[in-house]
């Protein structure tokens, strides 16, 4: 399966230069490129979730969130969207600013990576049509995660059909914690194999080191992959630099250091891990 691109995607069609920026950090390297692409001689267009969380940073540089059509492939030539939008609200995610209410879309291309925001709040059969364009495609991957708070028996038994790369689920707070729990059930019952479920696990929001060491050890115990996510603010200029009320910068790396790394650091008790 193809990577995802890092940083800015640029490409250049007759004289316009395009920039596709994913996440606000990246906002000052895509400054920087697009004047150099003006110097150049070239009309920059410039688009992306960061720039719709932030369109007065490039404002005079390039013309602001007009290069959607077409960028997603850039990103990555295995991903797709079949719905955008989330049901949601949370106020950690970008989603509900950028994309709004939930839309399905009547069309689209079935490929490995699924990068749908909350495919579990569409119509069942939407979510019908979706498991039935992805049979035959190996590896499939619904790369944001599926809402535990939404996923059924019926849910779970239709992915079963599918060649599965990977189960994302996501326990952001401890208060999912029974919807959680059944959701993965859910998965296990369809019988699922532990090994291709990974739970994302957030952290430096609204919850203490207590809170994440809860929910990252008993994932862990459940003999399941923990993805530890820390939070980053919407307007994040600068990566991991953020540091919520209840934590340390110190305690934030060191337990992202340990739980996504878990193949060489779980070996030591995460009491012990000082580094």
């Amino acid at each position: 399966m193809t990577k995802w691109s890092k940083h800015v995607v640029e490409w250049i069609e007759d004289k316009t230069a395009y920039l596709s920026v994913v996440f606000t950090w990246d906002l000052p390297k895509a400054h920087i490129q697009a004047v150099w692409l003006r110097e150049l001689g070239y009309e920059v267009k410039a688009g992306g979730p960061a720039c719709l969380l932030m369109p007065d940073y490039l404002a005079g540089v390039a013309e602001v969130n007009s290069c959607s059509v077409g960028a997603l492939w850039r990103h990555n030539p295995d991903a797709t969207f079949t719905s955008r939008g989330c049901i949601r609200k949370c106020k950690f995610c970008a989603v509900p600013k950028i994309e709004g209410n939930l839309v399905e879309l009547d069309e689209w291309e079935p490929k490995p990576i699924v990068c749908d925001n909350n495919l579990l709040a569409c119509s069942q059969q939407h979510f019908d049509k979706v498991i039935d364009s992805l049979k035959g495609i190996k590896e499939v991957d619904f790369n944001q995660g599926l809402d535990t708070r939404l996923l059924t028996q019926y849910h779970a038994n239709r992915l079963a059909e599918l060649d599965l790369a990977r189960v994302r689920l996501a326990w952001d707070n401890t208060k999912y914690g029974n919807s959680f729990m059944q959701g993965y059930e859910r998965l296990r019952k369809a019988k699922i194999p532990k090994r291709l479920i990974s739970v994302y696990v957030l952290m430096g929001f609204d919850d203490t080191p207590d809170d994440a060491w809860f929910r990252l050890r008993t994932i862990q115990n459940m003999g399941v992959t923990p993805f530890p996510m820390r939070y980053q603010p919407l307007d994040a200029l600068k990566k991991n630099q953020y540091v919520g009320d209840n934590w340390t910068h110190r305690e934030l790396s060191r337990y992202m250091r340990y739980w996504s790394r878990l193949r060489f650091t779980g070996s030591v008790p995460f009491k012990e891990f000082h580094q």
